[in-house]
């Protein structure tokens, strides 16, 4: 299994703030990553880091694919069409003195939309969908670009459950297609039925695994500073992750 994105020893500080340090963590092909933890824990430090948007305070990133990042405030205008938005970053990597996209170019389009359900929304104003078909766009814009690692920041923030299943679906199936994914999660339920492999951030040190040996009662609770209780769904079979009304003093 190729790795397309490993971060080794980082650590995030803001001034005299340390956010995390010591993290490791690999995105392998073919596989959807979940970063799990509180607010303010570093979960969208630590994509942009991995992206090379932003710089570690220390350690090193290692990429071995293109690798692009959706921000959970990625908003483009109401007027552009999917079709728009996913032939953006092939017109940024167009020759200045070709205008006109290529066949290959619009072949690639078009493939994109379809691994992500639009081509029949493609020329619809992002303005008039709704916010999961507007995610779905902008990971079709990623998809053009043939990225090889996409890294996405709250892919269901703001939406209903239908949405969040909708969206968390599209990036698990880019990851059966053989793109490496990762998306920092808030529902912990969600992230156990999705994540090949779930990490756990929090208190500046994260723990990664896949679901059943990181998404622990101990391990959440511990996290979040509240009881959780953990349980299998008694007919799908998935984890089920529930917070209790007990908040956990701190030592």
């Amino acid at each position: 299994m190729s790795i397309a994105v490993s971060g080794r020893s980082l650590g995030v500080r803001y001034g005299a703030r340390r956010v995390f340090d010591e993290v490791d963590l690999e995105l392998p092909a073919g596989q959807l990553v979940v970063i799990v933890g509180p607010n303010g824990s570093g979960k969208s430090s630590l994509l942009r880091v991995l992206a090379g948007i932003q710089k570690p305070s220390t350690g090193a990133v290692q990429r071995s694919a293109s690798t692009l990042l959706i921000g959970s405030q990625s908003a483009p205008p109401p007027d552009v069409t999917p079709r728009d938005l996913a032939g953006y970053g092939l017109a940024l990597r167009r020759p200045w003195y070709r205008l006109a996209a290529s066949r290959e170019e619009d072949d690639a389009v078009e493939a994109a939309l379809a691994r992500t359900g639009l081509t029949d929304r493609a020329r619809d104003a992002l303005g008039e969908m709704s916010a999961g078909e507007v995610q779905r766009a902008w990971i079709a814009a990623a998809l053009a670009t043939k990225v090889g690692a996409l890294l996405v920041d709250e892919p269901t923030s703001h939406l209903d459950l239908r949405y969040q299943i909708d969206v968390l679906k599209t990036l698990r199936a880019l990851a059966a297609d053989g793109v490496a994914v990762a998306a920092a999660v808030h529902d912990l339920s969600l992230a156990a039925r999705f994540g090949d492999i779930v990490c756990v951030l929090a208190g500046g040190t994260m723990i990664v695994g896949p679901p059943e040996k990181v998404l622990t009662a101990e391990i959440l609770s511990n996290a979040y500073d509240v009881e959780v209780s953990v349980h299998r769904h008694p007919e799908w079979g998935f984890l089920l992750c529930t917070p209790s009304s007990e908040i956990r003093s701190r030592s």
